[in-house]
């Protein structure tokens, strides 16, 4: 079977089902520390959500989502969750990215893909984030009713096919978040070929992670790469 794309759960809550995390196809996962966020956690209760996932999986990757804030704040936000990546989404200080890496953080930053008709200008725009990050992860663009400062977990995908024209220039990692679901994301893995895939409200059941739709998440990556694997 074709090597599989790595897997963030994001916006995990206290007292969600993490049973989930005995999959090895799960690498990652997420909490949301954006208090506008209706998933947002703070620091002191991530901490312990955090040490929860790492019993079941010490080798899982955890990420702290953020939005805005002084460097000292996300620092000492990211440090009592007890997190490997600090994930931007927009409004942090210039050179965050070196502070929060020199204080032992990977950094992703999140950008709404939004080309418009200037590729070139969203490509330069794109790569001067890769520079100074470890990856970039494209999301779809927030809804105009959307609360300041929540940028993604919206269940929105964006122009798949726009992606799969534009990945060919990318030459750094590169996720994939917004809208992807057990329904869909094999569609999405025919199309483009990312380091990784983001998926929150995709798996979610009366608001809450559903360890049934992460299943047939799973599923349906593992039926994916089957199925390219017999096309190769």
């Amino acid at each position: 079977m074709r090597r599989l794309p790595l897997l963030k759960i994001c916006g995990l809550r206290p007292g969600d089902d993490l049973s989930f995390l005995r999959h090895p196809a799960v690498t990652h996962v997420g909490v949301v520390m954006v208090p506008a966020s209706r998933r947002y956690v703070a620091p002191e209760d991530a901490g312990p959500l955090v040490r929860a996932a790492k019993r079941i999986r010490p080798d899982v990757t955890a990420v702290a989502v953020v939005s805005g804030g002084s460097c000292d704040e996300i620092g000492e936000a990211a440090r009592r969750a007890g997190v490997d990546v600090v994930q931007l989404h927009g409004g942090e200080p210039q050179g965050i990215e070196d502070r929060l890496r020199k204080a032992g953080f990977q950094v992703w930053r999140a950008v709404a893909f939004d080309p418009g008709d200037d590729e070139t200008s969203f490509l330069d725009t794109v790569r001067s984030h890769a520079a100074v990050a470890d990856a970039v992860l494209f999301d779809a663009k927030p809804p105009s009713d959307a609360k300041p400062g929540v940028t993604g977990g919206h269940g929105r995908t964006f122009d798949w096919d726009r992606l799969t024209q534009m990945a060919v220039a990318f030459n750094f990692d590169w996720w994939v978040a917004g809208g992807i679901t057990p329904e869909n994301v094999r569609d999405l893995l025919r199309r483009v070929r990312p380091v990784g895939i983001d998926v929150s409200s995709g798996v979610e059941a009366g608001g809450r992670k559903d360890v049934g739709r992460i299943h047939q998440l799973i599923q349906a990556m593992e039926a994916w790469g089957h199925e390219s694997l017999s096309i190769s």
